[in-house]
C-alpha cells in the first residue's frame, strides 16, 4: 500500500473508531441512567446488547463506508487497490469479503458478533463479571464500541478500495452469439 492509502486508512480507522466510541456512550447512557444494574441476560442486559451491537454497528457502519470509499475510486481521489498489496494478515483475513454491498454488510455484523462479540463476553465471564452499573456500562460500551468500529474500519475500507479485475469470484461477462 503506498503512503497515501496508509494515512487514509489510519484516519478512517481514527474517526469512525472514536465516533463510534463516542456516540455509543452517551446513546446507552441516555437510555439506560435511571435503570437499575444489567445482568448477563434479560430484557435489560449487557449480553444481549453487546450481541446485538456487535452485529448491528459493523452492519451499518460497512452499508456508510464501503459505497464512500467506491465513490472515492470511482472519482479519481485515490488509486484502486490490489488484494496483493495489502500485507497486514489481519487485513487480508477479510481480502475475499463479498462485493455486494448487503452481502459484505451482513458479513461484517456477522464478524463483529464472532470476532468482537462472543470473545468480550467469554473475556467479562471468565474475570468473573456478573453485572454492571448504568454508568459502568455506558463507559465500557462506549469503549468497546469504539473498538469494534476501528478494528473492522480497515478492512471495509480495503474492501471499497478493491481493483475492479480484483474481485473475488467476478461475475461472468454475457456473450454474444
Amino acid at each position: 500500500m503506498g503512503k497515501n492509502h496508509n494515512s487514509l486508512l489510519r484516519t478512517d480507522i481514527t474517526t469512525n473508531g472514536l465516533t463510534n466510541a463516542f456516540f455509543n456512550g452517551v446513546i446507552c447512557w441516555w437510555l439506560i441512567n435511571e435503570k437499575g444494574p444489567l445482568g448477563w441476560w434479560g430484557g435489560h442486559s449487557f449480553g444481549v446488547d453487546l450481541l446485538a451491537t456487535g452485529f448491528i454497528l459493523p452492519l451499518i457502519v460497512a452499508l456508510i463506508v464501503v459505497p464512500l470509499q467506491r465513490r472515492k475510486v470511482r472519482s479519481g481521489k485515490i488509486a484502486p487497490l490490489a488484494s496483493a498489496a495489502v500485507t497486514n494478515p489481519y487485513l487480508r483475513l477479510f481480502s475475499n469479503a463479498p462485493t455486494v454491498l448487503w452481502k459484505t454488510s451482513l458479513y461484517f455484523g456477522i464478524a463483529g458478533v464472532v470476532i468482537i462479540s462472543l470473545p468480550t463476553l467469554a473475556l467479562l465471564w471468565v474475570v468473573g463479571i456478573e453485572q454492571f452499573s448504568a454508568g459502568q456500562f455506558a463507559i465500557f460500551k462506549g469503549l468497546w464500541a469504539g473498538v469494534l468500529a476501528a478494528s473492522l474500519t480497515g478492512p471495509m475500507v480495503l474492501l471499497g478500495w478493491r481493483a475492479q479485475d480484483d474481485t473475488p469470484n467476478p461475475a461472468p461477462s454475457p456473450t454474444a452469439h
